[in-house]
C-alpha cells in the first residue's frame, strides 16, 4: 500500500526535476556550468570553478608566460567580439595596476568571486547560485 502511494509521488518529482534540468541546460550560462561540472554531480565545487578560470586564463596567455598582457587581451576572441568586456576583465584582474595580469591575480579574483556566489557557504555552487550571479548568461 505504501509503495502504491510513494511511487507516483517519487516519479512525478523525478520527472519535474529532469524537465527543469533540460530547460536550464538550454541556456548559454547553464551549458558552461554543465561543461565545467566534471564529476557531473550538478554542482561546481571550488576546484571545478578554478579549473574553468585557469582554462580561460591559459587561452588569453598566448605566449604561455603565465601572465596576460594588455596586448594579449586585445588579441583574444573575447576582445574581438566584446572589446569593452575584455577591457573590463583585464582592469578587474590587474590588481597591482601594472598592465599585466598574473595567474595569482586571476586566482585571487576567482576565489573571491566563488565565495561571493556561494550564498549558502556549501563550498559548491548550485545552478541557482550560478545563474543568480551570472544573469547575462540566462538570456536565450
Amino acid at each position: 500500500m505504501k509503495y502504491k502511494i510513494f511511487t507516483p509521488i517519487l516519479l512525478s518529482l523525478l520527472l519535474s526535476t529532469s524537465s527543469y534540468s533540460v530547460q536550464i541546460n538550454k541556456k548559454f550560462g547553464s551549458k558552461i556550468f554543465v561543461k565545467c561540472d566534471f564529476n557531473k554531480d550538478g554542482f561546481l565545487d571550488e576546484k571545478e570553478y578554478l579549473h574553468m578560470s585557469a582554462k580561460r586564463f591559459k587561452r588569453m596567455d598566448s605566449n604561455n608566460d603565465k601572465e596576460v598582457s594588455l596586448k594579449e587581451i586585445k588579441e583574444t576572441q573575447l576582445a574581438k567580439m566584446m572589446p569593452r568586456l575584455a577591457q573590463q576583465w583585464f582592469e578587474r584582474h590587474d590588481l597591482d595596476k601594472n598592465n599585466i595580469v598574473l595567474y595569482s591575480e586571476m586566482k585571487s579574483i576567482s576565489d573571491a568571486k566563488f565565495k561571493s556566489m556561494d550564498k549558502d557557504n556549501s563550498k559548491s555552487l548550485s545552478t541557482y547560485e550560478w545563474q543568480t550571479f551570472n544573469p547575462s548568461f540566462n538570456k536565450r
